[in-house]
């Protein structure tokens, strides 16, 4: 048969697909109405039947498969104990395979990943498993790893128990991608992926970790977004991670899941770049980008639409006002004669209305009693310094202050944005100041792993390490200003052991297990304040990481956190 894929042949009967949809929309709503008339849900069944016939023809193998579980869907509803669910579900379906075949006509290219969420929607009302992310992605899975692993860093025997401390990092990582942290928490799984994918070298296991850090390093390097699916595919690789911890060297020999291969090497493929380890997976699976996971997102977003954050986007357009309405009152105080408070307290009206939205009554109120005073302001008769003038100045500070709670409400505790009290001082201003420490103490953590990375390079040359115990040491006290305890004590530890274990006389060169398992504490406190930095907390359990890394060295941090 030819196939019939073009734009004009979808042309000719898109008008048949829309008006069957629209009768099965009519029908499933007559349903609705009269849950006794049985042949009205018959005809909805009839009509996708008859939708899964056209979109094979046109070889649309999504909008087929969407067709086939909306049948499927239609025929369960009459021995569901929960038909509302199905029916509201079957009712989105029908919009959303609407909206697809428009796309598929308009754009002239048919992207089968896009109807993937849908379909995945009706297989679980319907109690179903989910289709991965790569259902639609064909590529040949058995292909080797190029080039070859080399043997792993510790012995066979050895793998098992060092894995049991790296499962709990990547645990800590994934915890936090589930919470909403994708970036640093990214990162930290991406550690943990790379530690066992050397530990496993070239076993059989070991082709799974490769293609496992490719795609953790995609959707780190191109910010992709983390779908439900891509956060089931996470969650799937830290059970292989528990086969090693339990079944040691027998998982370390099985064969790596091909599903799991699969939905690896489709990650990697919507990445926008060719180097490093993505390159070198791409060329192994002969894998080319067709589109990134951005171009994915855009095109979904066109086709569905998406939503964004309301409460976020009210806030930023207040703060602008806000910061308009400050530059015009300096400018007053300054002594400028053109001040025009007519216009000033329209913009104070708009703010006083905007913050009944949000629900914030007592400030909306102020607001709008101050914005009546300011309009029988004249320029040139307001002193700056008076009472009615510094007045406003201490209203727009609580407007101020109100809308960053509100923004907290809707973001993780942050640890380093504790509650403050004291009305008269910005919240937003103390923020900065803490963002500050928080860079700073950073820079100092990035010193420090360049130079332990210069330490290993140069066999245990102890000038690259001469000035980190002092550097440690500064950044011990900007965490200690912030009232990071927990994260100071750790940072004492990796010092100690620095000095008494690489600096001391007579140490000799480093034990490369040593060396990393000190990174995986330094780079567990960097990651803790990446995560503040992006006010996205990664939250105490990477702490438990570093805490954990430092009894394997022998300094365990109560001990640590004391004088030495």
């Amino acid at each position: 048969m030819v196939a019939i894929t073009n734009t004009t042949s979808l042309t000719f009967l898109k008008d048949e697909l829309d008006s069957t949809l629209s009768q099965a929309e009519a029908a499933l709503e007559a349903f609705v109405d009269e849950p006794s008339r049985n042949a009205e849900l018959q005809a909805c069944s009839e009509a996708f039947r008859q939708v899964r016939g056209i979109c094979q023809m046109l070889e649309l193998p999504a909008a087929a498969l969407m067709a086939e579980e909306m049948e499927l869907v239609a025929g369960t509803i009459l021995r569901s104990v929960a038909p509302e669910r199905l029916i509201g579900t079957l009712g989105n379906s029908i919009v959303l395979l609407g909206r697809y075949l428009e796309y598929v006509q308009l754009k002239n290219v048919a992207l089968p990943e896009l109807l993937v969420g849908g379909i995945n929607e009706l297989r679980r009302a319907a109690g179903k498993s989910l289709i991965p992310e790569s259902h639609f992605f064909r590529v040949d899975v058995t292909r080797e790893r190029q080039p070859p692993a080399p043997a792993g860093s510790a012995p066979r025997a050895e793998i098992q128990a060092r894995c049991r401390r790296l499962r709990h990092m990547y645990q800590v990582g994934l915890l936090g991608v589930l919470r909403g942290d994708s970036r640093t928490s990214l990162k930290l799984v991406a550690r943990a992926l790379g530690r066992i994918d050397r530990l496993c070298g070239n076993a059989p296991l070991g082709r799974l970790w490769w293609v496992a850090r490719g795609a953790v390093e995609a959707m780190i390097s191109d910010e992709m977004k983390l779908t439900p699916a891509r956060k089931h595919l996470l969650s799937q690789f830290d059970r292989q991670i528990k086969r090693l911890v339990y079944e040691g060297e027998r998982a370390l020999d099985s064969d790596a899941p091909l599903l799991l291969i699969k939905d690896s090497v489709y990650i990697v493929s919507l990445c926008q770049h060719d180097q490093g380890l993505v390159g070198e997976i791409k060329r192994a699976f002969a894998v080319s980008a067709r589109f990134s996971d951005a171009a994915l997102q855009d095109e979904l977003s066109l086709m569905s639409g998406a939503g964004g954050s309301v409460i976020r986007t009210v806030a930023v357009a207040m703060k602008e006002e806000l910061s308009s309405i400050k530059n015009a009152l300096d400018l007053a105080a300054q002594g400028a004669a053109d001040t025009d408070y007519c216009e000033l307290a329209d913009t104070l009206a708009r703010l006083a209305g905007t913050l009944i939205m949000i629900g914030q009554n007592r400030e909306s109120t102020q607001i709008r009693s101050r914005a009546e005073q300011v309009r029988n302001w004249r320029a040139g008769a307001i002193d700056p310094e008076g009472m009615d003038f510094q007045g406003l100045v201490d209203d727009l500070l609580m407007v101020e202050n109100a809308v960053a709670t509100l923004e907290r409400r809707f973001a993780p505790v942050d640890d380093i944005n504790r509650e403050v009290r004291n009305t008269r001082i910005s919240l937003y201003q103390l923020d900065e100041a803490r963002m500050t420490v928080v860079g700073e103490c950073r820079a100092g953590m990035s010193l420090t792993k360049r130079s332990l990375t210069s330490f290993i390079d140069s066999q245990g040359d102890r000038m690259h390490l001469s000035n980190v115990p002092a550097v440690l040491t500064g950044v011990a006290g900007g965490l200690m200003f912030l009232e990071l305890d927990r994260a100071r004590a750790v940072l004492e530890g990796c010092r100690h052991f620095i000095e008494q274990q690489l600096l001391a006389e007579g140490s000799g060169a480093p034990v490369l297990e040593q060396m990393e398992t000190l990174a995986d504490a330094i780079t567990s406190i960097d990651y803790y304040l990446e995560s503040m930095e992006e006010h996205k907390p990664i939250g105490d359990a990477v702490l438990e990481v570093a805490e954990i890394s430092l009894a394997e060295l022998g300094f365990p941090v109560r001990q640590a956190a004391q004088p030495a």
